[in-house]
């Protein structure tokens, strides 16, 4: 079956309240992300790389920092929310990590490497990690976030359950997204020869009104067309999914952000 490429229509920069959705991802998961990488060290003075920047909060708080004597570099297929965030400390690269030349990437001998949410959106992405390995300085640690699906068991609501498993069947469907690649950290860092490898994980809570809820609301809403194409769940079974996340009183254990690390000999 074709797939096509995530964010060319489907969370697309471009696409009504994406926007609003991709924000709300660094108020999800940013708390996250910047303890597991202040667990590996002083950022003063390094050289870091973000791929998949996307609107570039995780790139700014690294520039912030890494302070004058660093150099933080933001990557990503599509650049426009970086340009707009405009952050001085962040340099911003427009590319594709899947297609592009080294010629047209960034200058290897990285401190840090961090990508979230990027890797389980990219078909190769098995031959993507080994290449981020390959600009690690000596020394230099990558890490890297995905999710995985843990609504689909510890959700108490049968129309949580079925949505869940209806998005990530579309995303496999539609987008080749693989929500089960986390499950396999910290393997394929070792397996790319790195060491000190660690791994962690943490789980946004879905209450009404609270950023998860919504993020998820979008990002569910977003597919909708594709995750009712499945099969797997009906537009009432939808409905009351969305209902039940949005609604007060709802206590929910979000989708599981599966965090791994190391570093280059």
């Amino acid at each position: 079956m074709q797939t096509e490429e995530y964010g060319s229509r489907l969370y697309g920069f471009d696409q009504p309240l994406e926007r609003e959705r991709i924000g709300l991802i660094g108020e999800v998961f940013d708390s996250y992300t910047r303890r597991r990488i202040t667990d590996l060290g002083p950022l003063t003075g390094q050289r870091c790389l973000d791929v998949g920047a996307g609107p570039g909060t995780v790139a700014a708080w690294l520039a912030d920092r890494a302070g004058p004597d660093g150099e933080v570099i933001a990557l990503d297929r599509d650049t426009s929310l970086l340009r707009e965030a405009g952050h001085p400390g962040v340099q911003i690269w427009r590319a594709d990590v899947h297609t592009a030349t080294d010629d047209e990437l960034p200058k290897p001998g990285f401190d840090l490497i961090h990508a979230r949410l990027t890797l389980c959106h990219l078909p190769q992405r098995d031959q993507v990690l080994p290449r981020l390995v390959s600009w690690l300085a000596p020394g230099g640690h990558l890490i890297v976030s995905d999710v995985i699906n843990t609504m689909a068991a510890a959700s108490p609501h049968p129309a949580v359950r079925a949505l869940t498993q209806a998005y990530d069947h579309a995303l496999v469907t539609t987008l080749a997204s693989d929500l089960n690649y986390a499950r396999a950290y910290p393997t394929p860092l070792i397996t790319a020869g790195l060491t000190d490898v660690g791994l962690a994980a943490d789980v946004p809570l879905v209450r009404a009104d609270s950023h998860t809820a919504r993020f998820w609301e979008l990002t569910f809403t977003a597919m909708r067309t594709e995750i009712l194409a499945t099969g797997l769940i009906d537009a009432n079974g939808f409905n009351a999914a969305i209902g039940h996340l949005t609604a007060p009183g709802t206590h929910e254990l979000g989708y599981t952000l599966v965090s791994a690390w190391g570093r280059a000999a």
